[in-house]
Formats: C-alpha cells, structure tokens, sequence
C-alpha cells in the first residue's frame, strides 16, 4: 500500500526550482515557481518577488507554512559563499526538510556541500575535492569566505542566551600569509562575533550530534560515489561502523584497554617496591628484636668461641686424617704404576721375539730370489734380440710391399693404354663409329636413370629432415620430464633430509633458531608469564591417517609461541631476531573460556577430536586461531560432500569447515558449498608422528620418484637413439647422393671422351706397350715370391719370441710369489715394530706418572709433618681460651659467621646506644604501618583495576549488544525500503570477519521463483531459488538496493543534517524515482532531521510544504530564470 501512496504524493506535489549563477559578477539570484492555486502573495510576478524579498519563500499547497523543526537545534537555514570555488557570491536558503540541489554539471552544486563541510570544521582532505584549503579560494582570489547558520531552539539548545537562536560559523580561507584558515562564531540574532576558536566550533557540532567526517553523515561526491559503486563486503562493514558510531566507541574502549594495561604495569613495579619496604620493616623488627636480646649475645658469643677454638683442633686432626689417607692412596698409585710399566716391558720383549722371527723368515724368502735372477737374464737377452730381428723384417716387408704397389700401378696403367691403342684401331671403321654412337646413347640413358635417382634420394632426404625435427622437439619434451622427475627426487631427498635431522633434534622441525631461542627464553625474566611454545611442542596425534591434513590446517600455528602481555611480545621478537628465528607470537589471555556449546554432533570427528593437546591454553587458543573444534575430518572428498548438505542442504550445526584427508576443502562458512585442493605441505614430525615411519614412507616415496626418473631417462635414450638411427640413415643418403652425383659426372666424362674418339684417328704403339707390360710382370712375380719367403721367416721368429715370452713369465711368477711372501713378513714385522713404539710410550707415560706421584707423596709427607706440629700448637691455644674439651655442634666456618654475626650486632647495637628500647620500638611501629599501608593500597589499586577490566569487558559486552541491535534495525529498514519497489532481500552480517553482504530478490526474480514453483514438483519448491548477490544486479538495481541500505543506516543515526551528493547517477528512472520518494517519505518520518540532496538530473519529486528544490543556473547563464 505504500507504493501508490507515495506516487500520489508526487504527482500532486508543486514544483519549484532556485537557480543560483556561479561567478556571475553579481549576488546569485533565487527564483521560486509556485502553483497555480497559490494565494495572491505566491501569484506575484518572479521580478517582484526578487524585488521584494530577494527570495521568494516557498509556501505550502494550502498556502501555510510547514513548521517542522521550528524547535530544534542543528538544522542548517542557509549557506553563504563568497569567492569560494566555482562561485564569486552565493546565498543558499534551506528548508529544514528535503532539500534538492539540481542542475547541470559544473554548475556548483557540489560545492555548497563542500562549504558545509569546511564551515563546520572539516579538512580538505574529508571532501576529496582539494588536497588544502588554498585550492578553495576561486581562481584569482587571496581570499574565501563561507557561512552556515544553524539553527539553535528548543530545549537543548547549545548556551542559547550566549550564541541566540541561530549561530552562524563562518570560516575565512586565504592563499596568502601564515593563517590559511580563520574561524568566526556570531551570534544569529545581534551578529555579534562571540567566538575564534576551532573548538568552540566542534563542542557546537559534537553537541549538536553534526558529524561531518561521518562518511556517512555527509557523503560528497566522491564519497557517494564509492559508496553507491561500493560490492566489498569490508567496505560495507566499515560504512556501517563509521555511520553509527560504533567504530569511535571501539577505539575508546582501546584505550581504556590500554590504561587498564599500563594500570597493571604501574602496579607490577609497585609489587617490586613492596619487598623492598617488606625487608626495611624487617630490619627494624630484627633490630628491636635485637635490643631485647643484647643481654643474650654476650652468653652466645662466648659459648661459640670456646666451641670455635675446639674446632679448629678438630678441623687439624682432620687435616692429619686427611693426609694419612692421601699418603696410603698414593703408595697404592705407585704400585698400580709399576705394575703397569712391567706389564709394558713384558709386552715389549714379546713383540721384539716376534719381530726377529718375522725378519729372518723375510731374509730367507729374499735369498731364494737369486737363482731366479740368474735364470731370468739369459731367456731376456733372446727377447730382446729377436725383437730387434722382428723390427727388421717389419721394415723389409714395408718397402717390398711400396715396390709390388708401384708395380701393380704401371702395369694396370700399360693395360688401359694397350686397351685404349686396340680401341682405336677398331673404330677406325664405320661399324666402330656406330659402337661409339651407341656407348654415348647408353651413357646417357644411364645418366637419365641416375638422375631419377638422385631426386628419390632428395625426396627421402626431405622426410629425415621432417622427422628429425619432430624427434627433437620430442627430445625436448623428454629433457623436461627428466628435468622434473630430478626436481622431484631432489625435493623428496631434501625432505628426508630434514626428517633425518630432527631424528636428533627434534626442535628443528620447528624452524631454525627454535632450539636456541627455547634456551634463552628459560634465561630471561618476563613480565608475565613464561611464553609457551612452540605450539606443535604440545600437540599429537590420537589417529596417524590425519597427519598431513592436520599439518597443513595448522601449520605456521605450530610453530607460534603464546605470551600475554605485549612488553614480553617485543621481548621475544627481539630474541627471535637475534637467532633469525621466524616464528609468530600471539599475545593472548589465559582465560579457559568452556567451548563445548560451539563444538558439533559427537557423530563428526573434529580436528580438536582428532589431537591430543596437553597445555589446557594451547588447546584454547587453537580453537580461537583455527576454529579447530568446528572444523570436521572426513577420510574422502565424496564424504564431505554428503555431510556438508545434511542439514537440510545447509551446513551442519556449529561445522564452520570440512576437510578430507585426500586433500579436498569441503565447503567452508565464508566460501559456501565449494570444494578446492589443498596444497599440502611437506610431512615432519611436528605432531609427534613417529619420525622412522616417516622416514620410511619418504624413501619409498623417494624410491617412486627414482623409478620414475629412470623411465624418464630411459624415454630420453630411446629417443635419442632413434635420432640417431635417422642421423644414419640421412647419413647414408647423402652418401648415396654423392655416388650418384659421381657416377652423372663420370659418365658425363665417359661421354665426352667417346666423342673424343670419334674424331681421333691417331694409331697407337701396341707391341711396345705388350713388351713393356710382360717385363713388369715378371717383376711383379719376384717380388712376390721374396715376400712369401719373407713372410714365412717373420711368423718363425715370432713363434720363437711367444716361447721365450713364456719361459720369461714362468720365472716372473716364481720371482713376484717370493717378493709378495716378503713383503708381507716385512710388513708385519713392521706393524709388531710400531705397537712396540706405542708400548714404549707408554713406559714413558707411566715412569712420568711415578715421578709425579713420588713428588706428591714427599709433599704429603711435608705436609702432615707440618699439620702434627700445628696440632699441638692449636691445642694449647685452645685449652687457654677453655680448659675442658667441649663439644662441637657446628663446622669452624658456620661458627665463624655466626661469631662475625654476633658481632655485626653488638657493634650496631653499640653504635646506637643512644636510641632507647622504646625509640627502636616506636620507629619499628612506623615502618610496619608503612608496609601495611602500601600493601592495602596496592590490594585497593589491584581491586580497582579488576572492577575496570570488569566494567570495561561490560562496555565491550554492551558495545557488542548496541552493534547486534544497529544491525537488525537495519536490517528491518534495509527490508521495509526494498519493499517499496517489490524487492525481498536480507542483510548478512559476519561480525567476526567484518563484512555485510546485501542480498537481493528483484520483482522479476520473484515472478520467475513463483513459475519455477508452479511448474515444480511440490517437492522442489520453495528451496529452487536464492537471494542475489549485488554483483549480480544491474546498475540501476544496484543503485537502488545501495540507497535503501544507506536509507536503513541513516534510520539508525541521531544527526539533524543528511547530504548525499549525486545519488541517482547509476539509476534508472523507475528506480531513481521510487528512491527520491522514499528519501522524501523517510525525511518524514524523522523528526527534527533535514535531508540535503545532490543530482545533476532533473527532478521527479515536485515541491512541497516540507520539499524544496534549488536549481542551479547552467554556468553560460547570467541572469536568473523562472520555473
């Protein structure tokens, strides 16, 4: 029903416009259009109304003022600019309701808010318009001036009777001199300047609830920008904050955490104050003590002095005791010395027999080497001569062989020319000449056919070049997988590595430093307690398969140290970076908060289930880190997927995450129900896994990724074989090609000497030839005949040097058996020969020893001498000081502190004779009330500060309740506005990851739910469809949802003035439209709140009782114009 409502409003609404010229010379005009049902004052001509009042008053339909507001303080009645941006003077009236500020761009409308923003006490930097104040100042100007009035009635009006009804701010900005901005606060009835100070001006805006760094409050251009443009979920989150305060009273409550902590700083250094009057009380009650007891110390003193010179006789007979028994422990010493030192020299002449022995056998074994020799020279000397023969019948054979070559060659060379002399004589005919005809036609046929062949040869040639590329760039494929099979290998040997490191120190698993830095923490005094850690220390396993899911959930967390206060954090960092230690530390308290009402079904094993974790502060701050207790270990992706649906298609209760232990995350709260691969981090023994288990299933693992190298390898070679098989084979075609190309170029030749022929016809001397070619033929035959000879000789010798060659090596083996025998008695001898040596050290070591020992013992027995002597003496001293022997009850020492003290006393009761038992008593009396009222204050201080970190954690309780109830106010709004244009939609608040998440159902979503559902089955329907995220809208329904969540927050703000500049620049005009009457509507229902609203559009909204709209003239414009 409040949609056709909101529509007759506007329909029936009068329009006015005000348009104000920027930089026009003069004092902007205002103009107001009335309707044409207004009273006589409302129908006078637009000249007459500017000449009469210079703006004309919008009135009311009925003809009657709208007098909301007329009691309140806060509300803005006009803006005054001079020289200020785009405008050289500007006055700007506001109506205490909505106001619209159109016109085009660059017309200067932003800049009125701008000016409301730096009057009231606001940077340059909060209206993103400027970087400084300067920039303000219009263009060729030293000065700028801008006033607001705020109206300043009713009951909480700010010292009404010192600033009157309406204050006005005005603010000077120069570009010239030091003070770039000057403040002045004048009474709005007499106009009278009562203040210059800034802080006036921010207790009047503070008082009256004007927040203009308020992102929220007062959004100029860029900042409604962002916002409307805004889908970050953060963003959202800090808009709310900021908009309802809440973010200022989180700080505040900071810093009352903060005084609370410096409050129980003051208090630890007070507590080590105490002990020190604790001891000053002490003393004086000692020294009172003291006094009453002097009578006594007399007594004391002398008893401990006749038991001080008995025992110092005891003490002399223990000493003569003493030395006895040190002399028979060094008699025993000697004797165990010779013992040793016989037993040395037994061993000695052992070894020396032993060694003999060996040597003698040696020098036999080297004796039956001399017949040997004798036997070797004789087969070596034949060696040697028939080597020498040998080399001599090599050198005939190589100059036999050069002469029968030489004869081969001239005898082929005589046959070719007898063949070539009887050729001639034949074709000297015509039937020769027609042989000659057709060798040439053969040759070239011939030719033709090795031609055909050449270009096959090319051809396959062509496709060996085709597959060696592609075989290389296979090749290349291959190297890369040997390249990552070794990367592989070398991770997991590295990964080994490091399991085998911490098989003796397992606080490396930690990280580096972690070993070192645990030691100086045990040396180093901390303010609170003692940092516990690192956290995996205290954490394992209760079932092995979850080990790596476990680890890699946890992770950095295991290696983290706890400490409670932030003075020992920075304490502990400083150690960490002394060992280059990269551990976090979490400042924590150690509250053991109960989080059994946040755990799940006992059904579901959860990561708290699934550890053993023996420090009760570990557990609890995994849970607040890791959310360990919510989070649900299944052992296969599929599993996850069932359980994280069975609540209806929703997650089950308190299961904020699901983790498989194949690698899978399986829907998480923030994530919805999506399923990604988890990079799982190198396993170690930081959950206190059995370390050899882990080791062994990383050498299978690595023995794998080395079979895996292997093929890898093995695929390599195979292809490199085959490049080389097609290497080859490219090879032998080229070597075909080149045959080919010889034989084209020698029947070519063949050709052209046949051609020769047929026009030669030169005889040639064919007997001379003949006789010549039998001549080296027999020539040929001789040699050959020597060679054979020759040869047959040659083999004789070498059976002969193979026979003496053998004779040799018998004798040699004979000769190497013996040496080898030798050698082995020698060296024997000679490892007998050094453990000689060692013995002989030893006789050295030990007759040093004796020599020691026998000094010593003469010194013993100087000594006892002397002690018997002193003996004597000290008994007699002691019988002077006590005739009687009486018993000793202390050592000499003990009782000489106790004398020494006695002393102390008597020499300190002596020095303050002069005090009486009552003075000591009296001053005794003041240090203990001292001490006992330091300690009540102290207990007073400690209470104190318990109450305050009491009241503060109700203020964070309460501060928690206020954000819990902002929220669903806005949230019911945010619902209430969306209905306006037949919207349904929610707004999701996480409060723990600071986000808000607006979600939306448009008209049309909602008409395709209702056929989705009516063409469904009863079963599917009513889960079929989910509300939309904002991205997924489109830029006017965006626009519109972004408004009515700004509407729902200004609902839940106390402050009298609302701008929003340029809201509408992303909406349709349907939607633009129903968003300017909800503004209007929700203007209405708030009472004593006024509404500034900026668009470069024109105006769907028409004028009001409680509506205004100022236009402003386009800046070509110079005069004013009536609308």
């Amino acid at each position: 029903m409040a949609k056709p409502r909101l529509k007759h409003l506007l329909d029936d609404a009068p329009e006015a416009s005000v348009c104000i010229s920027p930089a026009a010379g003069k004092r902007s005009k205002i103009e107001r259009s009335q309707t044409p049902d207004s009273d006589q004052e409302n129908s006078m001509a637009p000249s007459q109304a500017a000449a009469k009042t210079g703006v004309i008053r919008l009135r009311a339909r009925n003809g009657e003022e709208h007098t909301d507001g007329a009691d309140c303080i806060g509300i803005v009645e006009r803006v005054e600019l001079q020289d200020f941006m785009c405008h050289e003077r500007a006055d700007v009236k506001l109506c205490p309701k909505v106001n619209f500020i159109t016109g085009q761009n660059g017309s200067g409308k932003s800049a009125i808010l701008t000016a409301l923003i730096i009057a009231l006490g606001g940077k340059a930097s909060a209206t993103n318009r400027a970087p400084s104040l300067k920039e303000f100042v219009r263009e060729g100007q030293t000065r700028a001036v801008v006033r607001v009035h705020l109206k300043n009635r009713g009951s909480e009006a700010y010292l009404p009777e010192r600033f009157g009804s309406s204050i006005i701010i005005e603010r000077q900005l120069n570009t010239v001199g030091n003070a770039t901005s000057l403040f002045k606060i004048r009474n709005g009835n007499s106009g009278e300047v009562i203040s210059r100070k800034k802080e006036d001006v921010v207790a009047i805006t503070d008082h009256m609830a004007i927040q203009v760094d308020n992102p929220i409050n007062i959004l100029s251009q860029d900042a409604a920008r962002e916002f409307l443009a805004s889908t970050s979920p953060d963003k959202m989150y800090h808009f709310f904050l900021k908009g309802t305060q809440l973010f200022q009273l989180r700080e505040d409550l900071e810093v009352v955490r903060q005084a609370i902590t410096r409050a129980e700083s003051s208090i630890n250094r007070k507590k080590e104050v105490l002990p020190e009057m604790k001891a000053e009380k002490r003393r004086w009650e000692q020294h009172y003590e003291d006094m009453r007891q002097a009578r006594d110390l007399s007594t004391k003193m002398e008893s401990l002095s006749h038991q001080m010179a008995w025992a110092m006789v005891e003490e002399a007979e223990a000493e003569v005791q003493k030395a006895n028994e040190d002399i028979s422990m060094q008699q025993k010493k000697l004797s165990k010395v010779d013992e040793k030192v016989d037993a040395e020299r037994a061993a000695i002449d052992e070894i020396n027999k032993e060694v003999e022995q060996l040597e003698e056998q040696a020098s036999a074994q080297m004796v039956q080497l001399e017949p040997l020799q004798e036997e070797r020279r004789v087969p070596l000397e034949r060696l040697n001569s028939l080597k020498s023969t040998l080399r001599t019948f090599k050198q005939t054979e190589n100059e036999i062989n050069a002469e029968a070559r030489s004869t081969r060659e001239r005898i082929e060379a005589l046959k070719k020319e007898i063949a070539v002399e009887r050729e001639r004589l034949v074709d000297k005919g015509s039937a020769g000449r027609e042989r000659l005809k057709k060798t040439i036609q053969d040759l070239e046929d011939s030719i033709a056919d090795q031609e055909a062949e050449l270009s096959k040869l090319q051809e396959q040639q062509k496709a060996l070049e085709d597959r060696s590329l592609e075989l290389h760039e296979t090749e290349k494929e291959r190297k890369a997988d040997v390249v990552r099979a070794q990367q592989q290998v070398e991770h997991v040997k590295s990964g080994l590595q490091d399991l085998m490191n911490q098989t003796s120190d397992q606080m490396s698993a930690f990280g580096r430093g972690v070993k070192e830095a645990l030691v100086e923490i045990k040396r180093t005094k901390w303010q609170g307690m003692t940092p516990i850690g690192p956290i995996g220390k205290f954490v394992k396993l209760r079932d092995r398969k979850w080990s790596l899911i476990i680890e890699t959930t946890l992770d950095k967390t295991l290696n983290s140290f706890l400490v409670d206060s932030h003075a020992d954090r920075i304490k502990l960092d400083a150690i960490f970076r002394q060992y280059n230690c990269q551990s976090r530390i979490v400042v924590c308290r150690a509250e053991m908060f109960d989080y059994t009402q946040g755990e799940p079904d006992s059904s579901y094993t959860t990561m708290l289930r699934a550890l053993h974790i023996s420090d009760e502060l570990v557990k609890r701050q995994l849970i607040n880190i890791n959310r360990i207790e919510q989070i649900v270990l299944v052992e296969h992706r599929a599993e996850g997927d069932r359980l994280m649906s069975s609540n209806n298609g929703g997650f089950p209760r308190n299961v904020s995450a699901c983790l498989s232990a194949d690698g899978y995350n399986v829907g998480a709260r923030r994530g919805g129900l999506s399923t990604q691969a988890i990079s799982l981090v190198r396993q170690s023994s930081r959950l206190g896994e059995d370390i050899s288990q882990t080791i062994a299933r990383e050498r299978q693992i690595l023995a794998e990724k080395s079979k895996e190298l292997t093929e890898a390898q093995k695929a390599l070679a195979e292809i490199r074989n085959e490049m080389e098989a097609v290497a080859g084979e490219y090879k032998r075609s080229s070597l075909a090609e080149l045959k080919c190309r010889e034989r084209i170029n020698r029947a070519t030749s063949e050709i052209q000497q046949t051609r020769e022929r047929l026009h030669s016809d030169e005889p040639a001397k064919i007997a001379a030839l003949e006789g010549e070619l039998e001549t080296f033929e027999t020539q040929l035959e001789s040699i050959q005949t020597q060679f054979r000879d020759h040869i047959s000789q040659r083999k004789v010798k070498e059976e002969e040097i193979r026979q003496v060659e053998s004779d040799l090596q018998l004798v040699e083996q004979k000769a190497s058996f013996i040496r080898d025998k030798a050698d082995k008695l020698r060296r024997a001898a000679e490892s007998k020969a050094t453990q000689c040596q060692t013995h002989n050290n030893n006789i050295e070591y030990w007759n040093s020893k004796r020599t020691t020992l026998e000094e010593k013992m003469r010194s013993l027995e100087a000594q006892k001498m002397d002690v018997e002597a002193r003996v004597g003496e000290i008994e007699n001293d002691a019988r002077k000081v006590c005739p009687e022997r009486v018993p000793v009850e202390h050592p000499p020492r003990k009782l000489d502190r106790m004398i020494s003290e006695c002393k102390a006393r008597l020499e300190e009761i002596e020095r303050s004779s002069n005090m009486t038992l009552a003075e000591v008593a009296e001053k005794a009396q003041t240090y203990i009330m001292t001490y006992t009222k330091a300690k009540e204050e102290l207990r007073s201080v400690i209470a104190l500060v318990s109450a305050l970190k009491t009241a503060h954690q109700q203020r964070l309780n309460k501060w928690m309740q206020f954000r819990d109830s902002m929220a669903v106010r806005t949230k019911l709004h945010f619902i209430k506005n969306l209905m306006q244009r037949g919207y349904t939609g929610k707004l999701e608040f996480d409060h723990t990851q600071c986000t808000l998440i607006p979600k939306v159902k448009t008209d049309q979503d909602l008409v395709s739910e209702r056929i989705t559902d009516s063409t469904s089955s009863p079963s599917a329907k009513g889960g079929s469809y989910q509300r939309k995220d904002t991205r997924s809208l489109s830029g006017g329904e965006k626009s519109f949802t972004t408004i009515c969540l700004l509407l729902s927050l200004w609902e839940t703000m106390n402050c009298p003035v609302r701008a929003l500049d340029e809201f509408d620049v992303f909406m349709d005009a349907a939607n633009r439209r129903i968003a300017m009457s909800m503004m209007v509507a929700s203007a209405r229902t708030q009472r004593d709140t006024q509404f500034i609203l900026i668009t470069p559009q024109d105006m769907s909204v028409k004028p009001d009782k409680d509506v205004t709209i100022l236009r402003l003239q386009p800046p070509q414009r110079t005069a004013v114009s009536r609308h």
